[in-house]
């Protein structure tokens, strides 16, 4: 969760030192452990200016500076070259560090109130607009890559961070009462598997006074940096995506059974429903999205077998054998973090904790049964953990040599925690690893997508209540594909199935780069609302796949 809403009530008092080649720009470091916040001691740091400006302190002062510390030493150097500001730095500090944030005051201020856009802010929106205080995390649904920028697309700014590890970047951007004008934040958070009591903090880059053509320049330079970082691999000839994904024209959301036991479709009625696709579209442009198929969705997890009140194995089977007589695509949901601990009694090894691996990480419980209580046996292992990876890579391995499954969704792995004993993105790394090691053709998806996320899932869920019509779509197009959310509400009253949300809107069909329509079907969608599912079957015929 975004703490925006928190902040100090006083002035930390730090000292700000020049930019080079930016007149009016001035920066300050604060450097965070799991106990104390700390800027530095302005008695103790020495400066150098020029071409570069490079400032070393050997003193701390606590935020306020009322009280120095002998705690350790920072190093940062400022330098300009072919008009890109880079800072370098380095921070030591007797106890472990947590995080280390620059602060920037003097960037242009015009630029600053036209808003902030990164490239998979929604085309017709920015953020912080006539200063409104806002915050940005990577990775998450608001901040893809970290890369950013400020102004108009002719008159801007830009700020990146050069990271080769997945590692959470925060912008925040404020102007509290002590301060002249607004003052912009760039938290870096190391992972807590390598917490040290140094922190190197990846490249920062500012670039002012960008027009349209040096930002996307400017993009498409860290979207390289990117890809060889994370070893991402352009959608037109990525290995993990077979010829029949690149030809999927519309995804269909078969909903099975709800937490409470309550069954939407059964296999049967399944299979009904794709006969009934089948007369509209093409059913090999067709991929089922099938949540809810083992069972109570969610009460289940970890354990993903046939659901009996389904049809149990046998009627998973007839199903699955349809499905492939028609063309059909099979991709079932699981659960890349989810579990209840009445099911995995080995869950306390695997829970995800917090950084300091003090607690448990309580997360996602929401109320299944409407009492207007979250539910209390609900939890999130980490697939980084071994024993929770096995489990999960033979639970999904089972069913692909069983029947005969075209793909696997694991659920939430769009969610970046950072868990001190298992890197999450290692392990989602291994995860799909081993699946393709075993299942080459085997479809990988997810829920939501970031850069480095984006070389593990080709194809994912587009985030819950996210705009789809991206600034700069190559972000996400350049490698991968989306499809609308499990929360999408089904034709008619737009139940959302198995979902916690209830009952939404169904969005209207737009046409959008890089993401595959979706349609939900529910207990009451076939056949009262039969005409609906044919006219979006025939829409996304016609306007699918790019």
């Amino acid at each position: 969760m975004a703490l925006i809403d928190t902040d100090l009530s006083f002035d930390p008092r730090d000292p700000y030192f020049p930019t080079p080649g930016a007149a009016g720009v001035e920066w300050a470091l604060q450097v965070f452990t799991t106990t104390n916040g700390y800027g530095i001691d302005f008695s103790r740091a020495h400066l150098r200016e020029g071409d570069r400006v490079h400032v070393h302190a050997d003193r701390y002062a606590l935020l306020g500076q009322q009280q120095v510390v002998e705690a350790g030493e920072v190093d940062i150097e400022v330098v300009r070259a072919a008009g890109v500001l880079e800072w370098s730095i380095t921070v030591r500090h007797d106890e472990p560090v947590k995080s280390v944030k620059l602060l920037l005051r003097g960037l242009p201020l015009e630029q600053l109130r036209a808003g902030w856009w990164a490239p998979n802010t929604g085309r017709g929106w920015a953020h912080g607009v006539n200063g409104q205080r806002f915050q940005l995390e990577y990775p998450g649904s608001d901040w893809a890559t970290p890369w950013v920028a400020a102004g108009d697309e002719s008159n801007g700014l830009v700020l990146s961070v050069r990271d080769p590890l997945v590692r959470r970047q925060i912008l925040h951007v404020h102007q509290p009462p002590y301060a002249r004008g607004p003052i912009v934040e760039l938290v870096h958070v190391p992972s807590a598997t390598a917490r040290s009591t140094t922190c190197q903090v990846p490249p920062i880059r500012l670039r002012l006074g960008t027009t349209e053509h040096s930002a996307d320049a400017d993009l498409d330079e860290h979207l390289s940096f990117v890809e060889g970082a994370h070893n991402l691999v352009p959608w037109s000839s990525r290995a993990d995506v077979p010829d029949w994904l690149r030809h999927i024209a519309l995804v269909v959301t078969l909903h099975g059974q709800h937490w409470t036991g309550y069954v939407f479709n059964t296999y049967a009625q399944m299979a009904e429903a794709l006969r009934f696709v089948a007369q509209h579209i093409d059913p090999r442009r067709v991929l089922a999205f099938l949540p809810g198929w083992e069972g109570r969705y969610y009460y289940s997890y970890p354990h993903y077998r046939p659901g009996e009140d389904l049809g149990g194995a046998e009627g998973f089977a007839a199903f699955t054998h349809l499905a492939r007589q028609l063309g059909v695509r099979l991709m079932p949901m699981f659960g890349g973090h989810g579990a209840n601990v009445l099911k995995y009694p080995p869950w306390e090894q695997a829970v995800l904790r917090n950084d300091t691996n003090r607690y448990v990480e309580l997360l996602n419980r929401p109320d299944w049964d409407c009492d207007r209580i979250g539910e209390g046996d609900q939890v999130f292992l980490n697939p980084g953990e071994p024993e929770f990876r096995a489990h999960l890579v033979e639970s999904i391995s089972a069913v692909v040599r069983e029947f005969g499954i075209d793909g696997a969704f694991l659920d939430t792995l769009g969610y970046w925690f950072n868990d001190p004993r298992y890197d999450v993105i290692d392990g989602y790394r291994r995860l799909g690893g081993e699946l393709h090691r075993r299942h080459p053709e085997l479809v990988l998806s997810t829920e939501g997508w970031w850069d480095a996320l984006s070389a593990v899932f080709p194809l994912s869920q587009h985030w819950y209540g996210a705009d789809r019509d991206l600034r700069k779509p190559r972000v996400l197009t350049r490698y991968a594909r989306t499809t609308g959310h499990l929360a999408e509400g089904t034709p008619g009253p737009g139940s959302t199935g198995v979902h916690e949300r209830g009952f939404l809107p169904r969005p209207d069909d737009i046409d959008r780069e890089g993401h595959i329509p979706v349609v939900g079907i529910s207990d009451t969608t076939l056949p009262a609302y039969a005409e609906q599912i044919a006219a979006i079957c025939h829409w996304a015929a016609q306007h699918g796949p790019r």
